[in-house]
């Protein structure tokens, strides 16, 4: 792979803009965009620079696929971009399952208070008429505050499984 292309992957890995990483190596976005199309080269400084901010090898970075091979069988293993790109696949979802856990445990809280506040604000009512009532005849309507705390369990019970889903695919990893 030439260097402009693993150039265009790592900033396409690292969720970059040509322009921001531009920014970062202090060339117009031009420079960058002739560097990943293979119509220009950068010069040294600019590939350890990009070396650094990718945190991968300059050997990564300046040797082609049978060469690179032939690197890595004496160096040892290396994690490729397609392996960082599975990596950084992974860790969305992962984030996006404990986000979502989250937001649903939350909910759950959220609906349990208003519950209470509602059961509350009833019974407060409840007392007010009765002591004020001009007659000794009043009864209470029944109201099944319960049932009101069944979307707030449901909301709980799928955070607190999407938060164990996250735990058990940490682990696993």
């Amino acid at each position: 792979m030439e260097l402009g292309k693993k150039i265009y992957q790592l900033r396409k890995l690292s969720g970059m803009t040509q322009e921001q990483l531009s920014e970062k190596l202090n060339i117009s976005r031009q420079t960058l965009s002739k560097w990943e199309n293979g119509t220009g080269m950068p010069d040294v400084e600019s590939v350890v620079r990009l070396s650094v901010l990718f945190q991968t090898s300059l050997e990564e970075l300046l040797l082609e696929k049978g060469e690179e091979a032939d690197f890595v069988e004496k160096k040892g293993t290396q994690i490729t971009l397609e392996d960082m790109v599975r990596i950084n696949v992974h860790n969305r979802r992962m984030n996006l399952l404990l986000c979502s856990g989250f937001l649903f445990l939350a909910i759950g809280i959220l609906l349990t208070g208003f519950e209470r506040m509602l059961e509350s604000a009833a019974v407060s009512l409840e007392y007010i008429l009765y002591r004020y009532m001009v007659t000794g005849n009043y009864e209470a309507a029944p109201m099944n505050y319960g049932g009101l705390l069944i979307p707030a369990i449901l909301a709980g019970a799928v955070g607190v499984v999407l938060c164990l889903c996250y735990i058990w695919g940490s682990r696993k990893r």
